[in-house]
């Protein structure tokens, strides 16, 4: 009789790939090595989670599996998506931003929940004030200096990323406010704390676009600048040589524009607009020059998470961009200059949706 816990690795593996994700979590629990071997059998295809209105009382949300081309529901995620809301994703880690003032991170498959440091335990130039909705719900006001903005308002213009080591389970979380405040929080602290932005030179200035990869915040000035963080050490620390300068700067205003980081470290640009989405330029390690890119090898970006992935045989495609519009997923072949737009369809009202990368 076959002992199934002795199944060749190699072959196992092989296995694990081809079954849907929910297959895959039932078989982590056949034995330790189904559990090692499944944790090993990384997913690169993004994903959509898909969260209902915050005008509806809705208590469920929706994964979307292109590659099985199935939803999934999930329910229950949360208490209720009217007080809740995602802003960031890391691998199946949900950043989480409730309005009672407090953030958490929660896994989308295991529920493992990490709680965050409330806001008002920030140490830094910002003023939180609690107060109630219409309704008789937690709210609150973010004062900074002398201006006053809620927390709804404040989610709309917000950038957030999220970064969890699958294995410790350490975390940085950074959260921008507009264009003129970010703090940040991470594994140990029991605080937040303020990343001046209005310090150095005036290109440094302000939020944009926000990536972290490999213990190093990429932060898109005001000015279209890109300045880079290390944090590496228990504090970050801003080079004032490690500042790239915008390339499209002979192009007219444009819209804003968004940044990514590949594989090797390289940094990307490009104008948000769907119709320039191609212009896309890279800068080096050696950081002295913009090049204007014509492949990305066999990468693709995944423009809403920041960072590209080695595009798998029957994931996404090489040489690609995919980006979240409303129900539609982009997808954008660099070298061809052409975009498929894949549509998707929900029985939910649609809220919010964010790509993610799944991680068992």
């Amino acid at each position: 009789m076959q002992n199934w816990s002795e199944i060749n690795l190699d072959v196992l593996q092989l296995i694990l790939e081809r079954l849907s994700i929910r297959n895959r979590l039932n078989a982590r629990s056949v034995c330790k090595n189904w559990y090692r071997v499944s944790k090993d059998s990384l997913i690169k295809v993004p994903w959509m989670i898909i969260f209902p209105t915050r005008k509806t009382k809705e208590r469920s949300c929706q994964l979307f599996d292109p590659q099985e081309g199935r939803f999934y529901e999930l329910n229950k995620l949360v208490n209720d998506f009217y007080s809740s809301q995602c802003i960031a994703t890391s691998g199946s880690w949900l950043l989480m931003f409730d309005f009672g003032s407090r953030f958490y991170v929660l896994n989308i498959f295991t529920r493992e929940r990490i709680n965050l440091p409330p806001l008002k335990s920030h140490q830094g130039r910002i003023f939180v004030k609690k107060t109630r909705d219409k309704l008789g719900r937690d709210n609150f006001m973010l004062r900074i200096r002398q201006s006053s903005i809620t927390a709804r308002n404040a989610l709309n213009q917000t950038k957030a990323v999220l970064w969890v080591d699958e294995e410790t389970k350490k975390y940085v979380v950074v959260w921008s406010i507009g264009l003129l405040y970010m703090m940040f929080t991470k594994s140990g602290f029991d605080n937040w704390r303020e990343i001046p932005t209005r310090e150095g030179p005036e290109i440094l200035h302000g939020c944009q676009d926000l990536v972290y990869k490999y213990n190093k915040l990429y932060v898109l000035s005001e000015q279209n600048r890109i300045r880079i963080l290390d944090f590496s050490k228990e504090l970050p620390r801003a080079n004032s040589d490690n500042v790239y300068h915008n390339p499209f700067k002979n192009d007219g205003k444009g819209r804003a524009m968004i940044i990514g980081v590949t594989v090797s470290g390289d940094v990307l640009i490009v104008k948000n607009q769907l119709k320039k989405i191609f212009n896309i330029f890279k800068m080096g390690l050696e950081g002295t020059r913009w090049d204007r890119v014509k492949s990305l090898g066999d990468e693709s970006w995944i423009a809403d998470l920041g960072v590209t992935v080695r595009a798998p045989v029957n994931g996404t495609k090489p040489n690609s961009v995919y980006y979240c519009r409303d129900m539609n997923v982009y997808c954008g072949d660099i070298s061809t200059r052409s975009q498929v737009i894949q549509k998707y369809f929900t029985s939910l009202k649609l809220g919010c949706v964010r790509l993610f990368i799944p991680t068992l």
